[in-house]
């Protein structure tokens, strides 16, 4: 006896159902098909912000040593806890590690922000912004934008208790 032909009031029970397995697999398939890409695009945006930041830590650290001559040698003579630095010394050293280390190939739109300096003298704060790829947002219907800005800012700051001798 076929299972699908038991009768009810309103006719054969199984032949309503015919089809929506289907309709039911072909929904999940959508569904992580979904999810693969938000996790690729998230997975892409955030390797993407650790290398911007990973350049950021490297410049700042390359500018921390960017001894402001004048302040040492014209001033007291003396590192004191840290060592002295302008906005300018510290902005043209990030532009020359940024330079040095080829970042504008990698990177889409980077370029040194205008909070990159020294807010105390002794403290060296870079900020860059790029902007982000996200791989698979053209994929979608509809969107013509390639991912957004990446700001990161980090402070690095050199310290001594050496004094010239």
């Amino acid at each position: 006896m076929n299972r699908w032909r038991w009768r009810s009031r309103s006719g054969y029970v199984g032949e309503g159902d015919a089809g929506q397995v289907a309709l039911l697999v072909l929904g999940y398939s959508v569904l992580a098909l979904v999810v693969v890409l938000v996790v690729t695009a998230a997975s892409a945006v955030h390797l993407e912000r650790k290398r911007l930041w990973a350049l950021a830590d490297a410049a700042a650290a390359d500018a921390a040593d960017a001894l402001d001559r004048e302040a040492y040698y014209g001033g007291s003579g003396s590192l004191g806890t840290g060592v002295p630095l302008t906005d300018d010394g510290v902005r043209s050293a990030v532009q020359a590690h940024v330079a040095r280390a080829g970042a504008a190939e990698r990177f889409d739109g980077l370029a040194v922000a205008p909070g990159t300096g020294t807010p105390d003298g002794r403290t060296a704060e870079v900020v860059l912004v790029a902007t982000a790829d996200v791989p698979v947002l053209g994929l979608l219907p509809g969107t013509t934008a390639t991912g957004g800005p990446l700001a990161i800012t980090v402070t690095s700051r050199a310290r001594t208790a050496l004094a010239p001798g």
